[in-house]
């Protein structure tokens, strides 16, 4: 399938069709007519003739599009994006443009918010359910960050609805707390509910890793570390559960006289180096060290010494927590 172009051409941002599905039909007439012939944008009362709409609905249109920098007067500037480099399949280097709010997104008076819920059914039952999910009713402010969300970031109404049931189960109800998870989801390129599914089932299986590791080590409420967290991360890479944190903790513990989160970390990267996978083959494999350490004869030297590659890395470990 192609277009056929004929005598004439009209061109279009591709960000507007992260609108499409939720503008009326007028704003696309009259966005429509104005790529076709750019000084129409000032002149509102042909433009209603041609859009076939209200002299006022091209005035809310022109606006629209401007708020979502769309169109833009003479002259003004270009709003900025992120700009990041990153690597195709075959290593070559292109740029990504990447979302970050700014002062200039879409910000509506308490009029325009009660107009434009009049005039847009979905996004008024994306409202109302919005509020069912976190149990309270918005203000001007929080509605403003739904609109958002749906008109600039171009989710959709059922993937906001999983990202704001998500945000829930995990106590986080605060609207600006959940529009800075939605850039981040966009700029991961997560934007339709197949993807955002997989990815919540990922963070909410880490943030409840999370606690389980907070409260064997006494962390209480405080916030994790940088460092903290990507020892937790890379903890579940390795495929690691709390039931073999937990034996990591007892190491731990038993060596030092107290939680460390680093001491842990240290053991299980040692684990995870010795291909131990399960809580089954640690247990045996630390039922193997204590055996050899009551010396059944195993790993003795000719001079009949033994000894055993785990206590020297148990006691070069200790040397250094100890100096830490």
């Amino acid at each position: 399938m192609k277009l056929n172009f004929q005598q004439e051409v009209l061109v279009l941002p591709g960000s507007v069709l992260l609108h499409s599905a939720q503008i009326d039909g007028a704003y696309l007439r009259v966005l429509l007519w104005i790529a076709s012939d750019p000084t129409l944008g000032a002149k509102h009362k042909q433009l209603a003739k041609l859009a076939d709409c209200s002299v006022e609905a091209v005035g809310q249109a022109v606006e629209y599009w401007r708020s979502r920098g769309v169109l833009m007067e003479d002259g003004e500037a270009v709003p900025a994006m992120a700009q990041v480099p990153v690597q195709t399949v075959e290593g070559t280097s292109k740029r990504k443009t990447l979302l970050r709010r700014a002062d200039e997104l879409p910000s509506y008076t308490s009029v325009e918010l009660a107009e434009l819920l009049e005039k847009r059914q979905s996004v008024r039952a994306l409202v109302d359910e919005a509020q069912q999910i976190l149990g309270k009713m918005f203000n001007p402010g929080e509605i403003n960050i739904l609109v958002g969300m749906l008109d600039y970031l171009g989710m959709n109404e059922e993937c906001i609805l999983m990202l704001l049931a998500y945000c829930k189960r995990i106590g986080k109800t605060n609207l600006r707390s959940i529009e800075k998870k939605a850039y981040g989801l966009v700029d991961q390129g997560i934007t339709d509910p197949v993807a955002l599914e997989e990815e919540l089932r990922t963070l909410e299986a880490m943030h409840t890793f999370e606690g389980e590791v907070r409260a064997m080590f006494g962390m209480k409420s405080r916030a994790l570390t940088s460092r903290e967290g990507k020892m937790l991360r890379a903890w579940a890479d390795f495929g690691y559960g709390a039931e073999i944190v937990r034996l990591a903790y007892e190491k731990t513990v038993t060596a030092t006289n107290e939680p460390s989160v680093p001491y842990a970390n240290a053991i299980l990267e040692r684990w995870n180096a010795e291909g131990l996978r399960t809580a089954e083959e640690i247990r045996s494999y630390l039922a193997e060290q204590d055996a050899k350490k009551s010396g059944n004869g195993a790993g003795k030297t000719e001079l009949g010494n033994s000894f055993d590659t785990d206590d020297f890395f148990e006691a070069a470990l200790k040397r250094s927590y100890q100096e830490s």
